[in-house]
């Protein structure tokens, strides 16, 4: 087994489906690089034991990221309405759709790197 895998729920040190790496494992990557200087360089994974769990996870992440985003748009188009075009208003809503656009990220689950033709059957 090779020790520079990891799997991102048990957190063991596991082989199998890696984990696409995109803005926010990039970010949180950058992170510690450069700010706690703690980098360890693993390849996340999701083992085979873990994948109905990661499964599950995922797809809770894509409702709530989808719903909190929605939610936002329409918060954001009510308050342009009633301040009537006003930019206040609508800056207001801006600020409230990213803020739900973040409180979705809490329960984030990173998609994983799969073919194409993979990732369609899965769904």
């Amino acid at each position: 087994m090779n020790k520079d895998y990891r799997c991102i729920l048990c957190g063991q040190e596991k082989n199998g489906i890696p984990v696409k790496a995109d803005y926010i494992i990039n970010s949180i990557r950058w992170f510690k690089r450069n700010v706690t200087k703690n980098e360890k360089h693993y390849t996340l994974v999701v083992c085979k034991d873990d994948y109905k769990k990661y499964y599950k996870a995922r797809s809770s992440f894509i409702r709530k990221q989808v719903g909190y985003v929605a939610l936002g748009i329409i918060f954001t188009v009510m308050l342009a309405i009633t301040s009537r075009g006003n930019l206040t208003g609508i800056f207001v809503g801006v600020i409230i759709t990213l803020f739900l656009y973040f409180m979705s990220l809490l329960s984030y689950m990173p998609p994983l790197a799969l073919p194409h033709e993979y990732d369609a059957a899965a769904k």
